[in-house]
This record gives structure tokens, sequence and C-alpha cells, in this order.
């Protein structure tokens, strides 16, 4: 008997992966605005399809020259995700829209940016049941983001600015910085007089 239940579950989910590995061939030839040359790992998941009738549409566009690398999830439910030319997403992270990222940003390994967080008010009920609230994140032109990092719903990234790897972004940060830590705080800005990074 317990071989019998061991093999449809097997079953099962092989049936689930063929179901998911379709939508994900669909997803790449239907649902994605992408322009030569750009380029996503078969290896992402996409989640770009609405799932409902009365879900918004969103879209996953991606310009020239970027690309999405391996074991990476996008999901647009509730935002648009932007990826300007020349910029990336590194592997094994996860990008929830609505995020943009500008021209030649890069967000390294196993980084978590979402535009998107749960309400919970109520302790006697699960968070889930409780609404969402959606702030977009913007990623300026050349900013790099290190692995392994979090940058929250609201948060806006200046132009030329690096994130620490490990940092969690709960405010914005000025163009020209470097931010670290969590909460991330700025330690260093570029002085364009002398044309170098002052510790602060």
């Amino acid at each position: 008997m317990r071989i019998i239940l061991a093999l449809l579950c097997l079953f099962r989910d092989s049936i689930k992966d063929l179901y998911l590995s379709v939508i994900q061939i669909c997803t790449r030839l239907f649902f994605v605005d992408r322009e030569f040359p750009s380029s996503v790992s078969i290896h992402c998941t996409l989640d770009v399809i609405p799932r409902h009738a009365d879900t918004s549409w969103h879209k996953l566009v991606l310009r020239k020259n970027s690309f999405i690398e391996k074991w990476c999830v996008v999901n647009t439910c509730h935002g648009d995700v932007v990826l300007d030319q020349g910029s990336s997403i590194g592997i094994g992270s996860i990008v929830i829209g609505p995020v943009k990222f500008g021209e030649k940003s890069v967000c390294a390994q196993n980084c978590l940016i979402t535009g998107e967080s749960y309400f919970y008010k109520d302790i006697n009920k699960n968070f889930l049941s409780q609404g969402y609230k959606v702030q977009g994140v913007v990623l300026g032109d050349n900013v790099w983001v290190g692995s392994n990092c979090v940058v929250l719903p609201g948060v806006t990234i200046g132009n030329n600015s690096v994130i620490g790897a490990g940092s969690v972004v709960t405010k914005s940060v000025p163009a020209f910085c470097v931010a670290v830590g969590n909460p991330a705080k700025v330690i260093m800005q570029y002085n364009p007089e002398n044309g170098e990074w002052v510790r602060l």
C-alpha cells in the first residue's frame, strides 16, 4: 500500500512539473516584453501570467542586453518588473513587482527585492487574509546591490549607489552613496568637487 501511495504521489508530481514547464514556455513566448538581445535562464520561474480573470495585468519587460540568471523567481502579480538596458538579476534572487531596474543596474546573488508586503493587524486572522500594500521599488542607473540583500517596498536607490552584501534596505538611498547594514545606513558619499569618496 505504501509503495502504491508513493507511486501515485510521484505521478502527481510529474504531471505538475510538466504543467509548470508548459506554463513557463508559454510565458516566455507570449507574456514577456523583450528586446533582442536579452536573456532569461531556462531555470528561472517567471510568475507573470495573471492567476485569475479579475487579476490586473502587469508586465515583465527586458530591454537590450538585460538578463536574468539561474534559479531566480520574478513575480508581477502586483506590479511591473522592468529591466532597463544592460541590467541584470543574479542567481537565486527573488524580485516581486513593482520594481524598476535602471540602466546597467545589477542585483547580485540570492537577493530579495519586493514592492509588495502584507498587513498583519489582527492576530486572530491569518496574515494572508488581511490584505497587502504595494509600494514600488526603483533602482537608478548603475546601481549595485550586493549578494544576500533585502530591498523593501517603497525604496528608491539613487544613481551610481552601492548596497553592501547582506544589507536590509528599509529607506531610500541617495545617489552616489554606499550603504551597508541592517537597517542599511549610508557610510560613504561621492564628492564631485574633488572626485573622491568621503566616509561619513
